[in-house]
């Protein structure tokens, strides 16, 4: 046998003893694609997913990022279900935040429905407000917020879910307020208010840990609030054990200290649906709607070792200053069964909170 058809034998049989999985990402690139700006809180993460990702990926694929900012995070969602420059080839997943809003009120500019997606996983997440001190009449501690004057409060897009659950929790405590939107990552907000153009705002927990308390919280420029529950295995509300540790009390407590009465109406539960929606899901992985089954088999695995290694977890906890809580896809579709069965009365509250 001559040394070509020899090394031809040779590759072919390597090939076969090869799983198939292995030749689906072998010598590609796969893109993670994320809808918002560099240096926010899903790029930030995204960036740990990277560098741990392709080694239980078979094949051992490139992995690159792109980012693709804008409309509240609607543009990256849109480019991807679309096929705006990428197939649905299992060589694009988007890394994305994920806005209940817009699943409720059919937002125009999303062009394609959440729920058309296949699902990867999803990343839990805990969410603060906090605001500056000198709100009119000033504050002396987070209990005097409810006597708040007027607020500026610093957004993404009005139908994304931080502006929505900042403007809800705003109605809800009586408090008059214009909505400055339209900034593309964390830092800008807190750039913006630092400057005193917007007074209250939120955060994810991991932008809040790493951003917010450096920014804002540390140079005494403002203050923690409260943090937006989910609902609990019993129907109420619940928050992270150990924020309320740290003195955040969830929004129900909060208002019920202010006010003497817990809150209640359309709106507040609207609020809690959104939260519990965007904290059990406040990312997901995803590829576009027709993806190869073989793809998306291959990435779910692979992302639930990522998230069993104590290695990514360890460089996940010192980036963002939390772990990271993922929910495979098979714990997703109840949140988008409890959204699309939400009361109508509900969903109307939500759609005047964004002014639909």
């Amino acid at each position: 046998m001559g040394s070509l058809a020899l090394r031809a034998l040779l590759i072919g049989a390597a090939l076969a003893a090869s799983p198939a999985s292995a030749q689906f990402y072998k010598d590609k690139t796969l893109t993670l694609l994320i809808n918002y700006g560099v240096g926010g809180n899903a790029d930030t993460e995204a960036r740990v997913y990277q560098r741990f990702l392709t080694k239980y990926i078979p094949g051992n694929p490139n992995i690159v990022i792109q980012n693709a900012p804008g409309a509240g995070g609607a543009n990256g969602i849109n480019i991807l279900g679309l096929g705006l420059g990428y197939k649905p080839d299992g060589y694009t997943m988007g890394y994305f935040t994920i806005s209940a809003t817009d699943s409720i009120v059919d937002n125009p500019a999303m062009k394609v429905k959440l729920s058309d997606f296949i699902y990867v996983a999803g990343a839990r997440g805990w969410n603060v407000a906090y605001s500056r001190k000198d709100i009119p009449p000033g504050l002396s501690g987070p209990e005097d917020f409810a006597k708040a004057q007027r607020l500026f409060i610093g957004g993404y897009s009005k139908t994304s879910s931080h502006d929505t659950r900042l403007r809800l929790s705003a109605e809800i405590m009586g408090i008059p307020y214009t909505v400055v939107t339209g900034f593309p990552a964390t830092a800008a907000i807190n750039k913006a208010m630092a400057q005193g153009e917007v007074n209250y705002s939120g955060s994810s927990l991991p932008g809040y840990q790493t951003q917010v308390i450096p920014q804002i919280i540390q140079t005494g420029v403002g203050m923690a609030l409260f943090q937006f529950p989910v609902i609990g295995p019993d129907g109420k509300p619940v928050g992270n054990p150990n924020l309320e540790k740290a003195g955040l009390p969830i929004f129900d407590d909060f208002y019920k200290k202010a006010f003497g009465k817990p809150p209640t109406g359309p709106k507040n539960t609207a609020l809690l649906a959104l939260n519990d929606f965007g904290g059990k899901m406040q990312r997901g992985l995803m590829f576009p709607p027709s993806t190869p089954a073989e793809a998306v088999k291959i990435m779910r695995e692979a992302v639930m070792k990522v998230a069993a290694d104590p290695e990514f977890q360890t460089e996940f906890q010192k980036v963002t200053s939390e772990r990271a809580d993922l929910v495979g896809a098979d714990e997703l579709d109840p949140l988008f069964k409890r959204i699309r069965d939400l009361d109508p009365a509900v969903k109307n509250a939500l759609k005047e909170a964004i002014g639909e």
